[in-house]
């Protein structure tokens, strides 16, 4: 399958979520809180915002290897 070409409409409307998701959750910006964004959004392989979970840890700032 061929790799998506970034968006930056989409990346900032994922940008905005997870910010939106920070203070629903009354949560700090830090890795473990985007690991677990990320992991919450993209259960079972499904995509969020068109992005798989290494990919939105890459766009809202968080190592997804760390």
């Amino acid at each position: 399958m061929a790799r998506m070409q970034r968006d930056p409409t989409r990346e900032l409307n994922l940008t905005r979520d997870y910010a939106k998701w920070l203070v629903q959750e009354k949560r700090e910006r830090n890795p473990a809180n985007g690991k677990l964004f990320a992991r919450t959004h993209t259960t079972r392989g499904r995509r969020f915002h068109g992005y798989n979970e290494e990919e939105v840890c890459r766009i809202i700032g968080v190592d997804f290897y760390n």
